[in-house]
């Protein structure tokens, strides 16, 4: 199919993203505001080696260089790309092992149809907010004849973009399930495994580190530099982080926690306190904490508005102010179930169940799944002697921990 460059240019159709118009338009965070501008596209190969998918965006903020992963993006549109909430990791950009840029790597490249002048990648059809390869358009002809624009499926050029080795290993390990990938992780030779692990982005390596044992979440971490490592113990759930930390030599731990913020390196070597079989070595301190008179209507809304695990962020939890470690009075906590009986306007503290069982940090492992079974509970409340919310313990982490200690 041939076209011209006005109707690449100005086509409303945004069913498909071509990379053109995305690079040099803005990148906007949660509110609108303006951050910087979209300098590249940064892809992986898929797993069957056959397209490529959008990974994220190399962006230009405060003069620095960063990496904005595609997971960070709420929406794409002819402004530019629009951030979901949250802080924007200032770090500057490093490229990694097996990763395609577009302004690099695919336009400007000559193919036996034409020299590559866009891309245009497709949402996937099963919904997973992936985009993929999907056509490209191809400029034909030159000086001595009038140049063409013709749009070509990706397939009709995909064998040239195959990816070696490293590349097809790391798209492997990125598309299986993590649980799947880290038992493949496990079968890799040391050498072999170190150099793939230090290719994949952090939070891909954290979420396969939370699969393994921590004696090889160690061993991976240990083959990291030092500012990898600390970004992959950001991305870790932090009682995770806290289980790994535990695992390293005394002073490879003070290097990492040497160069974390300050605010969180307290609350990590609190949680460093506690021996590993006490509620509070299994304990969590991400939660959702208001104070009482919060309404109905804003716990729904902080419910809603997270990524802690479901076992967590269908309770609500209600402190006395200040709702920030260390917190004022636990005084109890509410389902989402319980809060959507009531009126929006009705204050959480008319809701809390005060009588609801809790846990002392120093409670053995055997007390801790004895009061979730008793009580039917995804989550509980773990309590200091001065009657503060510490943390909390969820029944997710009471399997794992039965799991890790039964034989296999």
């Amino acid at each position: 199919m041939s076209i011209n460059d006005n109707l690449i240019t100005n086509t409303n159709d945004l069913s498909e993203l071509w990379a053109t118009r995305l690079i040099k338009r803005s990148l906007f965070d949660a509110d609108g505001g303006t951050l910087g501008s979209v300098d590249d596209i940064i892809l992986t190969p898929e797993m069957s080696g056959k397209r490529l998918n959008l990974r994220g965006f190399v962006a230009s903020v405060d003069k620095r260089k960063i990496f904005i992963h595609e997971s960070r993006v709420e929406a794409v549109d002819r402004d530019g790309v629009h951030l979901r909430g949250g802080t924007v990791d200032l770090r500057l950009f490093k490229r990694r092992a097996g990763e395609v840029k577009a302004t690099e790597d695919l336009i400007g490249i000559s193919t036996a149809h034409g020299t590559i002048g866009d891309i245009g990648f497709k949402a996937d059809d099963l919904n997973t907010g992936k985009w993929y390869t999907h056509q490209i358009t191809t400029n034909s002809g030159g000086r001595l004849r009038k140049k063409q624009i013709d749009v070509i499926d990706w397939d009709m050029v995909a064998d040239q973009f195959q990816p070696d080795a490293m590349s097809g290993d790391l798209a492997r390990l990125r598309d299986l399930h993590k649980a799947d990938a880290a038992e493949e992780i496990q079968a890799i030779p040391l050498a072999r495994r170190a150099e793939l692990t230090a290719a994949l982005e952090a939070s891909r390596l954290a979420d396969l580190l939370e699969e393994l044992p921590e004696r090889d979440q160690a061993e991976i971490l240990k083959h990291l530099n030092i500012e990898d490592a600390r970004e992959v113990l950001g991305e870790m759930e932090i009682d995770d982080e806290i289980d790994l930390l535990k695992e390293l030599d005394p002073d490879q731990r003070e290097s990492l926690l040497s160069g974390m913020d300050p605010q969180q390196v307290n609350q990590i070597r609190t949680l460093l306190r506690y021996n590993e079989d006490t509620a509070g070595g299994m304990m969590t301190p991400e939660a959702i904490v208001l104070s009482p008179d919060a309404t109905v209507a804003e716990a729904i809304a902080h419910l809603r508005d997270t990524d802690l695990p479901p076992a967590i962020s269908v309770r609500l939890f209600v402190t006395e102010s200040p709702t920030q470690a260390p917190t004022g009075k636990y005084l109890g906590s509410v389902t989402l179930p319980r809060l959507l009986q009531e009126p929006p306007a009705n204050k959480v503290g008319n809701c809390i169940n005060r009588e609801e069982a809790t846990l002392s940090p120093n409670a053995s492992e055997n007390e801790v799944a004895s009061l979730l079974a008793r009580y039917d509970l995804l989550a509980v409340a773990v309590v200091d002697p001065l009657e503060r919310l510490v943390g909390v313990i969820t029944v997710d982490d009471v399997i794992i921990r039965l799991t890790e200690r039964s034989p296999s």
